[in-house]
């Protein structure tokens, strides 16, 4: 981190935290919290190439707080998710921009991703969020929240009848926490914007557009985080409860692993091998 701003950056931090943890307490389960959710924002399976130009992040300094020892509020960025049904390696490009409405300086957004395997509840379950008794349960007094950026984390959800949230009309989903593994990421530009904090990689120029790819993925369910790196924005960005939002675009690529390539290649020229023979006859 900047050591000459931590100290004004930590009390604000920590007010922050003390005035969302009263409002949690005042807000019933059905209130306007925010939770976790991938309307909107699922690439399917294996996708090709498919690009989602319509989302926004709350805060230009998502990402890089949760790169530190107090963690990470998930309501700063946005979830995206994947599924492979063969090992691949996939590709995620993010860039600033796009068709969403945005309130902040479109021109100063720095993106970050960060990889993991697993996905957050999805209904019929009601969906994640920090202020959940699990999640605050699952992780140290003081934490922000319960999202981590460089590291495996968890995040819990409420019960839940049905759809309506009627006790007399359906089946009870019990709360749980959805557990998610760390993967990898990536940050656009460097140290002087995401901090010094130790693991960080980036990609070296702080352009607003940010490519990583992450290769021998097994088959199963992936999500990715995407948010500011930004880190020293929190110093200047009024919250907590409202954050300048910045528009960004993500694509994400599936790419089959060499053998894979392998085989295709190998049952091509079977078939080759095998049509030469019947043109001969």
């Amino acid at each position: 981190m900047h050591s000459n701003k931590m100290k004004s950056l930590n009390k604000m931090k920590s007010l922050n935290y003390l005035i969302l943890t009263l409002a949690a307490a005042c807000v019933a389960p059905s209130g306007l919290q925010a939770h976790i959710g991938y309307s909107g924002r699922n690439f399917g399976t294996n996708p090709a190439s498919v690009t989602i130009g319509n989302q926004t992040a709350s805060s230009a300094f998502g990402w890089a707080d949760a790169t530190d020892a107090d963690w990470g509020d998930s309501h700063r960025g946005r979830f995206f998710r994947f599924t492979l049904t063969t090992p691949a390696s996939v590709m995620i490009s993010v860039s600033r921009g796009g068709s969403a409405t945005q309130t902040g300086n479109g021109g100063t957004f720095l993106p970050a991703i960060s990889l993991f395997a697993g996905l957050a509840q999805v209904a019929p379950e009601a969906a994640a969020h920090d202020s959940s008794t699990l999640s605050v349960a699952s992780r140290p007094v003081g934490t922000e929240g319960s999202f981590r950026s460089l590291t495996d984390w968890s995040i819990g959800n409420d019960d839940t009848y049905n759809t309506t949230g009627d006790p007399t009309s359906g089946v009870l989903y019990a709360a749980r926490l959805a557990n998610f593994t760390y993967i990898g990421h990536l940050a656009d530009g460097t140290s002087a914007n995401f901090g010094n904090e130790s693991g960080i990689v980036g990609d070296g120029v702080a352009d607003g557009s940010v490519t990583a790819t992450f290769n021998d993925l097994a088959a199963g369910d992936y999500s990715f985080f995407v948010g500011g790196a930004n880190y020293d924005a929190q110093l200047t960005e009024t919250g907590p409860t409202t954050y300048p939002t910045y528009a960004f675009t993500a694509t994400v690529q599936t790419v089959p692993e060499p053998s894979t390539w392998a085989l295709l290649a190998l049952g091509g020229a079977t078939l080759g091998v095998a049509l030469r023979k019947k043109l001969r006859r």
